[in-house]
């Protein structure tokens, strides 16, 4: 119903009769306008994060503990330019806190007083709103407010935007866009990706709880670099404790920032991707192919740079039906029930030639979540699939662990560092050892082992170690137990250096690892070197302690102590495989509320290779969807020596199992295990 035009008609017929009843008599007064009180104002805004925030659900809620919309009342979704529009009475109490949820995302705002008002919700926002936060958790501020008024107010709100805009000026300055970032119109920039968006799309903003009280914040600037330059972090503290910024950004120089609409394009290349996935397998791929040439499709090789997935490669691997992108090869077709669909597209950093570092999630038909990355180079307008074209594989991700002692509680503790990834595949046959330099300068050896899917660290004594896993923070959890954790479980690999949380904090997020590769046939000159970036920098201890992570259910525990029956002098009691209960490896487990849910399973563990004495390790791993919580690891060869199955691909009797760990990755690439170790250690306080 058109209330305008209603109004406007019944004013008419109003003056009408006020006409009619006054004659001929031109000196009577006029009427007095009736103004009519307004009764409500509107909050609205932009949600975005360089692309907008397109589908999220926005909360508003007052000091009082209201939430709009209210219980019941239709819910207030941004538009697919992030837009955003509510509606509030005049009987709602400021300030207000405004939050967008979408999937995995969620960014607050703040808006001061009881009238029509701008509140953008951005990362930005999230950042003045942790300011203000008594935790420094911008998702907990709503509830603090309501306990304690004094949070928030206009002056402690306008005090915390020009904070913010301080510390991000540089960057402002660099993308030519003063508006205000709360409340500034920021709609037209973010659909043109210029100014403000620009601004958003070059910004990396990491807030980290370390406890229930206390948050971690680092800022930076996403931006061309050249190899091995490490990005320069702005780190302080929130909540409890609060540290305000130590410096500005430095300065940024404008032709180093990724190009304006980047994030549009982002968003154009995962609708052509999942445009690929829509043509029926028949039509996309030639009967019976399997290499990058039987791609026909139009939809799917025009993803790939040069409109040919020929030009593809990515860490060794090409594209065919075992290598890059083999899921093309699949029946997967969208949009039916078995689709797979690509979203949360974000801009990561633009390596030395230009290419720009991209990152996405995926989504299978069974709710499988995958966040991956990806190097894109832009062609003809528009972003096309190139890989990093490096020769061999390689890859660096932050990891965090809980290691739990079956039988031996009191050695239980907690690590954080890097995974230093270099899989035992066909690429990387002939590759002797593999030399990493730390983002500090610091070198660490991989080398192949037999039995292993990876390669493992190799210690300062020259034995291989069975892990990829840097550890450089340790603690026991026992608080008592200040000793370190490296002393007692020596078959894994530690830093020298024990780090404590300033040390952690000290490294960028978007660090540089430098791995240097050696083959068996030159095994003193460098075959290759190739760079690897990190996502996000590993947790301190605080913070690993802050999330929750999946348990094996209760019953694991009990299952493994009633089958351990072999001991070793060496490290331990161990259990033996029993090739006739194929139970043995199947595994149940829960995920806690604010737990990450795994998407891996795998177990550890050593064999007797024929004819040796010495025993070499083996490790299997299963890949399960996010949604599982039970899982069965199978006997999986590690290739021609490795003899931990037998002929029908069974656990032979000698094979013994020391570990198994439940595995999950966080949307900035952090790796968790939670690791359930079955041997023993000897504690050192």
């Amino acid at each position: 119903m058109n209330y305008s035009l209603i109004s406007k008609i019944a004013a008419s017929l109003l003056l009408v009769g006020v006409l009619a009843g006054c004659g001929s008599d031109s000196t009577a007064p006029a009427a007095a306008p009736v103004v009519v009180a307004p009764t409500t104002f509107t909050v609205a805004g932009t949600a975005a994060t360089g692309a907008a925030l397109d589908g999220a659900t926005i909360t508003i809620t007052g000091s009082d503990g209201k939430t709009y919309p209210a219980a019941g009342d239709p819910a207030i979704v941004t538009a697919a330019d992030g837009s955003y529009s509510i509606i509030l009475p005049l009987t709602a109490k400021p300030p207000f806190v405004v939050q967008a949820v979408r999937a995995d995302i969620s960014l607050v705002s703040v808006v001061a007083e009881a009238k029509d008002s701008t509140a953008n919700v951005t990362p930005v926002t999230n950042l003045i709103a942790s300011r203000l936060s008594s935790s420094g958790d911008p998702t907990k501020l709503a509830a603090e407010f309501l306990a304690d008024p004094t949070l928030l107010d206009l002056a402690k709100i306008t005090a915390s935007v020009a904070e913010v805009v301080k510390l991000i000026q540089p960057l402002m300055d660099a993308v030519g866009d003063s508006t205000n970032p709360l409340n500034g119109n920021i709609q037209v920039a973010v659909t043109a990706g210029t100014g403000a968006d620009k601004m958003l799309d070059s910004l990396s903003i990491s807030i980290t709880p370390s406890s229930d009280k206390t948050v971690n914040i680092e800022v930076s600037v996403k931006q061309k670099q050249a190899e091995g330059e490490q990005p320069v972090v702005i780190a302080f503290s929130g909540g409890t404790g609060v540290t305000a910024p130590a410096a500005t950004l430095p300065t940024v120089v404008a032709t180093d920032l990724v190009a304006s609409g980047n994030a549009a394009l982002i968003a154009d290349l995962l609708q052509r991707i999942q445009a690929c996935y829509a043509v029926p397998l028949a039509d996309r791929i030639a009967s019976g192919g399997k290499t990058a040439a039987d791609i026909v499709a139009p939809a799917c090789r025009t993803i790939f740079s040069g409109d040919d997935p020929a030009n593809f490669k990515s860490g060794g691997a090409i594209v065919s039906a075992a290598g890059a992108w083999s899921s093309i090869f699949s029946g997967i077709n969208l949009p039916d029930t078995k689709g797979i669909r690509f979203d949360n597209g974000s801009y990561d950093f633009t390596r030395a030639n230009g290419d720009l570092v991209i990152a996405f999630r995926s989504l299978s038909s069974l709710d499988a979540v995958t966040y991956s990355t990806a190097v894109v180079r832009t062609e003809g307008g528009k972003l096309k699939l190139i890989g990093n074209q490096y020769k061999y594989n390689g890859d660096v991700n932050a990891y965090q662990q809980l290691r739990n002692f079956i039988n031996q509680p009191a050695a239980d503790y907690y690590s954080t560092g890097y995974n230093l990834t270099v899989n035992a595949t066909a690429d990387v046959a002939d590759v002797a050892k593999v030399v990493v330099t730390s983002p500090s300068g610091k070198t660490l050896v991989l080398m192949p082992s037999s039995g292993s899917n990876y390669f493992p660290l190799v210690k300062s004594d020259s034995t291989i170690s069975g892990t990829s896993f840097l550890r450089l923070a340790r603690q026991y959890l026992d608080t008592g137990n200040t000793g370190d954790p490296a002393l007692a479980d020596t078959g894994v690999f530690f830093s020298p250096d024990r780090f404590d949380s300033a040390a952690i904090l000290a490294i960028p997020a978007q660090a540089k690892w430098k791995f240097d590769y050696y083959l068996k046939s030159a095994p003193t000159v460098i075959d290759a070197t190739q760079y690897f970036t990190t996502r996000a920098r590993a947790m301190t201890i605080a913070e690993l302690k802050a999330q929750p992570l999946a348990n094996m259910v209760d019953e694991f525990y009990a299952s493994v102590k009633s089958e351990q029956t072999v001991t070793t002098t060496a490290a331990g009691t161990y259990v033996a495989a029993n090739p006739a209960d194929p139970a043995q490896l199947k595994f149940d487990w829960v995920v806690p509320t604010g737990a990450l849910e795994p998407t891996s399973i795998q177990v550890y563990g050593n064999y007797l290779p024929t004819g040796a004495t010495t025993r070499s390790p083996f490790n299997d791993k299963l890949g399960v969807k996010s949604t599982a919580r039970t899982g069965t690891i199978t006997c999986s060869s590690g290739g021609s020596g490795d003899t931990h199955c037998d002929s029908t691909g069974k656990y032979v009797a000698t094979d013994r199992f020391n570990g198994v760990h439940l595995w999950a990755k966080d949307a900035t690439g952090r790796d968790f295990a939670h690791f359930y170790a079955i041997y023993t250690v000897t504690i050192v306080p």
